[in-house]
């Protein structure tokens, strides 16, 4: 039967709850430490135990929690591991500062992941595999000293500028930023 986990905001602690039917995993309990506070369903990771032998015999593997999206060590897609793999073993000795390994190797990621390198980035990537300096082609095009660069909407950093404040209106609160959440390391029932 699985075991569910929820957030509560109230405590920025996270509770494992044990679901004996389906039924129970489909209702919200309440926060042990205060029923008054309700609880936020959160996805969690999970183990996949990789093929070998069975628990409990001599070299028994234990599972391994799955990487976020799939991927090496508990990927879903074997094309898209197969291609990490390629990856990681074709750009393990590229010289990064050689321009024309850079090239080869921007080129190549964007074949292994179906990504489409259009306009000024084919420029870029181009000139790199001629062995153009990517210092030249970054005061030639632009690179991420130049304002706005990265900003399609160029509203400069941080968005878009702010109105004046009203004086009428009451200041803005700051918000206050909160450590990462507690795990409770209990196990509940649902009630």
């Amino acid at each position: 039967m699985p075991i569910y986990e929820y957030y509560c905001p109230e405590h920025n602690r996270i509770y494992q709850f044990f679901a004996k039917t389906l039924a129970q995993g489909r209702t919200t309990p309440r926060c042990p430490d205060n029923p008054a506070h309700a609880l936020v369903k959160m996805v969690s990771p999970f183990a996949v135990k990789k093929k070998g032998a069975k628990s409990g015999e001599a070299g028994a593997q234990t599972p391994e929690p799955a990487a976020p999206g799939g991927g090496p060590g508990g990927g879903d897609d074997p094309r898209m591991d197969a291609a990490l793999a390629s990856m990681e073993s074709e750009f393990s000795n590229v010289d990064e500062n050689d321009p024309r390994a850079m090239g080869r190797m921007m080129r190549r990621m964007a074949e292994l992941t179906g990504e489409k390198i259009d306009g000024e980035m084919e420029e870029v990537v181009r000139k790199l595999e001629e062995g153009a300096d990517p210092e030249s082609l970054e005061d030639q095009l632009g690179g991420p000293g130049e304002p706005g660069a990265d900003d399609p909407y160029g509203e400069g950093p941080g968005g878009p500028p702010r109105a004046e404040a009203d004086p009428k209106e009451p200041p803005s609160r700051p918000r206050v930023r909160r450590p990462p959440p507690v795990r409770d390391p209990k196990l509940y029932d649902y009630e």
